[in-house]
């Protein structure tokens, strides 16, 4: 039934969304928040992975899709890749709008990836996740995949730090 899966999906991404914020802002054995003098603020969250030698003080929400190439082959003629450029556009103010967030596009001509990620440090990253990242993400990835020509729309969690 379609609408099991997508009451146990949102019922997944809340529980995800709370891990994730749980684990990411209290102390555990895999993401200890740690004050270094690597850390640009005291106050700022900051956490490790485990004993690996890996903090960060910054979580990116990835939203990424593959489009399909041209009639040359390639990026430069895209129709789907010009549409994503116009949803991120459209988009681009409200994300921005986001507290603390930072905005990158990462555009592959070569595998036909098309990435947006919003850079937050933790603590800001974390109160979005706990709803949900809305309204933004479902309305954006809905229309993402309304887009012809666009595939394999998908979301991830990573760590983003400037070394």
């Amino acid at each position: 039934n379609n609408t099991f899966i997508k009451q146990n999906n949102k019922t997944t991404m809340k529980i995800q969304a709370a891990l994730l914020f749980t684990t990411l802002t209290t102390t555990t054995t895999a993401f200890a928040p740690i004050i270094g003098t690597t850390n640009p603020s005291p106050t700022q969250l900051h956490a490790e992975i485990g004993e690996t030698g890996i903090t960060f003080t910054n979580v990116a929400r990835e939203w990424r899709c593959k489009y399909t190439p041209g009639p040359s082959g390639g990026p430069a003629d895209s129709p789907s890749l010009t549409k994503c450029q116009s949803l991120l556009s459209e988009y681009l103010p409200k994300l921005k709008e986001l507290p603390n967030a930072q905005i990158t596009r990462q555009v592959c001509g070569g595998c036909l990836d098309f990435k947006v990620s919003i850079v937050q440090p933790l603590e800001e990253h974390g109160k979005w996740a706990e709803v949900e990242y809305e309204p933004l993400e479902s309305e954006f990835l809905g229309r993402l995949k309304a887009v012809e020509g666009v595939s394999q729309v998908e979301t991830q969690e990573i760590t983003f730090e400037a070394l």
